[in-house]
């Protein structure tokens, strides 16, 4: 879907100027392609929004709902989302290096082919998340809930996934976790 530069600039600009106003919900906006780089939006809730291509990069959005909001291939570089709400969201492809999600929820979310390389998403609810072929390298995913999650194709270089659930998950060399224990490769850190 091809938007104009000047048509997701008004969209943004729309959204900022309601958000300034004191509104924080809205609902199945138009976001694609869009500018929000470095932009304030704390607690912000986006409902089935759709971002797709959207540069939402070192954005600050704390405690932020974005249930079911379709962030394809956009960008979230060191983007603050800590404690945000991202249940079943689709962010396949999407370049998530460096991004603040501890204690976020991403419930039955699309990652499949996400960069997520020095995530930190410690404590955070994945599960059944499909993170097939993505890039989790250096990603922290201390005490993360991947129950059920799907990591088959998965880059687990130097990933940290001490104390976290991996009961029922599909790992990268597409094994199915059936208990705690779990086999220590060279490549992910484990306690």
């Amino acid at each position: 879907m091809h938007v104009s530069p000047a048509v997701a600039a008004a969209a943004v600009a729309r959204l900022m100027q309601r958000f300034q106003a004191g509104e924080t919900t809205f609902h199945d906006l138009h976001l694609v392609a869009a500018d929000l780089r470095h932009a304030q939006l704390p607690f912000i809730c986006l409902i089935d929004a759709q971002m797709q291509q959207a540069n939402l990069s070192h954005a600050f959005m704390p405690g932020a709902d974005l249930i079911r909001a379709r962030l394809v291939g956009s960008q979230l570089i060191g983007t603050n989302l800590m404690g945000a709400d991202l249940l079943r969201a689709n962010l396949h492809r999407a370049n998530l290096q460096r991004v603040l999600l501890s204690g976020g929820q991403l419930v039955g979310a699309d990652l499949s082919e996400a960069d997520l390389q020095d995530a930190c998403l410690g404590s955070t609810q994945l599960n059944g998340v499909n993170l097939r072929h993505a890039n989790l390298c250096g990603a922290n995913l201390r005490g993360a809930n991947l129950r059920g999650a799907d990591l088959r194709g998965a880059i687990l270089r130097h990933t940290i996934l001490d104390g976290a659930s991996l009961v029922g998950a599909l790992m990268s060399d597409g094994t199915y976790q059936e208990d705690l224990s779990l086999v220590v490769e060279d490549e992910v850190a484990i306690a």
